[in-house]
């Protein structure tokens, strides 16, 4: 089977989508899938950079770079970028002829093209799309959806009447191996230069508002001494104003913020760290409902304990047995849990658990319950 995956991202680059992607594409490879990533031409500060050892996997499939209109990073301009995809993906394909060929996305713009030259195409579903009448006709045409957890799935039939046969739910994944490093929190500390005498609560990702990193931050005041934050990633742009807002709060000095790293870095960062935190917001739909978040996923690997936001779409992969859970958006609840993980001595039954929890999270499985699933579905409707 040929499986094309087109993707609207920047490759390489910092976003987890595009580390998603290409993760993604290397598990459908190796479970004996001939892949391509179709991707715009865009350029970013890293477009000189290898994307395949940048995000680290294999190079067992082939990325395509085609020509679209790429202005500035303004939000009208991204809909000029993915109409313009769209258009060079419904050529490129007319061009290549690949009769037989699934195509795969969650590009709508592109998928819905190619649903007029291909009965093939799956929407892998990221958000939640609304309901206006381009998305019902989309949904109408593809031939089948993969949601990347069951609260989608559950509202795609609610909502939408999407047949429940042709939808499959499939939580997001992760490299077990790359973040259980057998490495002690004091060797990570050495290796990182921190501070060995402190506790350290560590945030690892993007600062946008619904990641919850402002709640993190507000929490990191009511901390007792000794008690260090860290906040690690970020684009540049959004680094400079999270400095900007820290400094401003005339906030204590237990903050850090450390700023991008390099991704093969994030598991020595997640062991140095006494507390691993989920701070999502429980105030945009996005958070609460539709994510899958590949954090909590690296952070269960990293057997390290987690407080974690208490909100639908963390308990589809987590439980009180695994991490410690805190009321969304409230400072002194996030503070509080922080302090009591902090300072119990049964920690490791809960780390321990996710560990054994997230193993049935990792890319190949995904990819081969996708796979298994879109065979099923030829037999059913062949």
């Amino acid at each position: 089977m040929k499986l094309i995956y087109i993707s609207p991202l920047r490759y390489p680059s910092e976003k987890a989508g595009s580390l998603f992607s290409m993760k993604s594409c290397e598990a459908f490879a190796a479970e004996g899938l001939e892949v391509e990533l179709w991707a715009p031409r865009r350029f970013n500060k890293l477009y000189r950079e290898d994307p395949f050892l940048y995000h680290g996997v294999k190079k067992n499939f082939r990325i395509v770079r085609l020509p679209v209109i790429d202005l500035t990073p303004w939000m009208p301009s991204y809909f000029i970028m993915a109409a313009s995809l769209a258009i060079s993906v419904f050529c490129y394909a007319l061009w290549r002829r690949m009769g037989g060929a699934l195509y795969y996305s969650h590009e709508e713009f592109a998928l819905f093209l190619l649903t007029f030259i291909s009965k093939r195409t799956v929407y892998e579903i990221h958000d939640f799309p609304p309901q206006r009448f381009f998305y019902r006709w989309l949904l109408r045409r593809v031939y089948a959806i993969v949601a990347t957890n069951n609260w989608k799935k559950n509202k795609l039939i609610e909502l939408f009447h999407y047949t429940p046969e042709r939808i499959l739910a499939v939580l997001n994944a992760v490299n077990v191996n790359q973040f259980a490093v057998s490495i002690s929190r004091e060797e990570a500390r050495v290796k990182l230069k921190l501070p060995l005498d402190e506790k350290i609560a560590l945030y690892t990702g993007h600062l946008y508002a619904w990641k919850g990193a402002d709640t993190l931050l507000e929490a990191s005041q009511l901390l007792p001494a000794g008690c260090m934050v860290y906040f690690v990633g970020g684009t540049d742009n959004d680094v400079e104003e999270f400095k900007i807002k820290n400094g401003k709060l005339k906030m204590k000095n237990n903050v850090v913020i450390v700023g991008h790293r390099p991704h093969e870095e994030i598991p020595f960062w997640l062991k140095a760290a006494d507390v691993l935190v989920l701070p999502n917001t429980a105030k945009e739909d996005i958070s609460k409902y539709y994510t899958s978040p590949m954090k909590l996923f690296e952070y269960m690997a990293a057997e390290r304990p987690i407080v974690a936001s208490d909100l639908p779409s963390v308990r589809e992969v987590a439980d009180e047995t695994m991490v410690w859970f805190f009321q969304p958006d409230v400072a002194e609840s996030l503070a509080k849990t922080i302090q009591q993980v902090i300072e119990n001595s049964d920690a490791a039954l809960r780390t321990q658990a996710a560990f054994a929890a997230v193993k049935q999270y990792k890319w190949e499985k995904r990819a081969r319950r996708i796979v298994q699933f879109f065979s099923q579905l030829d037999e059913k409707l062949s």
